[in-house]
């Protein structure tokens, strides 16, 4: 073989390796820091990332993205299954709106993050505008202009255990038809409309939970629109300084809103504990104490417990 073969055929082999060198693998666990650097693919938890899309970049469907440090993290969009996980101890401060935008069959989990608008005035802390499961814990989120929580995906399954919404227009909003959500443990503080609102046809269950000081809205509030059929259940939860404690809210001849409540304290809210629009339904299940400031009527019937 002579010299000009060899060296052709040398070429063509190399060239073949380089297609067939695999490109390197999203990782299983990403780390993340205030002292990181977006470089490299962060799976060294002595070199993490620093902002929060590129950790999100560098984890494959699946993967954890660890925070292992306080700092300020930037906000993201999440397009496939994740889990956001801040340990005790850690203040990770996200300042922008957290999209996510994922397929039926993805679940993410944010946990343990402290959000505040304040500084760059976004609209939502967290948007979820398609996709399967969202699960948020542990985490507070203050002081953006519309919703602290914002749900629109239809379809969709939202979980919110041990969380402290407030300072925004509604604290936690979930709606549209399929659309599901349960909400434990958590606070919906001082926001200037709502506490916790389920509209166009969503489905809400609330339990263990408190919605104080929406001074010009509402704590609890189930509206339908536009023939929809919109239902939340209150259990266990407190409702109080608030200009309205629960209100059930139908709009129009072709929906129907139920609110149902259990088990609950609702008292001192400025204008009536017990609402009833249109031709929406507020049922007691028993349990219930209302009184003080705000009255003590206005259920449109009882169901006795089973």
């Amino acid at each position: 073989m002579n010299g000009t073969l060899i060296r052709r055929v040398a070429a063509v082999s190399l060239f073949l390796a380089v297609l067939v060198v695999p490109k390197a693998s999203a990782a299983a666990r990403v780390f993340l820091s205030g002292t990181g650097v977006d470089s490299g693919d962060c799976t060294d938890a002595a070199n993490p990332c620093r902002s929060l899309q590129y950790a999100i970049d560098q984890a494959a469907a699946g993967a954890e993205v660890v925070i292992v440090s306080s700092g300020g993290y930037g906000g993201a969009t999440i397009t496939k299954s994740i889990s956001v996980n801040a340990p005790t101890g850690v203040v990770a401060f996200v300042g922008r709106t957290i999209t996510v935008n994922i397929a039926s069959t993805d679940t993410v989990t944010l946990r343990g993050l402290s959000m505040n608008g304040a500084v760059f005035g976004d609209a939502n802390g967290i948007e979820f505008i398609a996709g399967g499961t969202l699960n948020v814990e542990n985490t507070v989120i203050s002081a953006f202009s519309a919703h602290g929580i914002k749900d629109k995906a239809w379809g969709s399954k939202l979980w919110v255990n041990y969380c402290d919404v407030k300072k925004a227009t509604n604290g936690i909003f979930v709606s549209g038809p399929g659309t599901s959500a349960v909400i434990e443990n958590s606070r919906s503080l001082d926001n200037f409309n709502a506490g916790m609102f389920a509209d166009d046809s969503a489905i809400v269950v609330i339990r263990n939970s408190v919605a104080a000081g929406n001074l010009t809205g509402t704590g609890f509030v189930a509206l339908a629109s536009l023939g929809a059929t919109t239902e939340m259940i209150v259990d266990s939860c407190l409702s109080t300084n608030n200009a309205r404690g629960l209100w059930s809210f139908t709009s129009d001849a072709n929906s129907v809103a139920t609110l149902r409540a259990g088990q609950n304290i609702v008292m001192n809210n400025t204008q009536s504990n017990l609402v009833v629009s249109g031709a929406g339904f507020l049922i007691s299940h028993g349990g219930n104490r209302v009184g003080a400031t705000g009255g003590t009527t206005g259920f449109t019937s009882t169901e006795a417990q089973q």
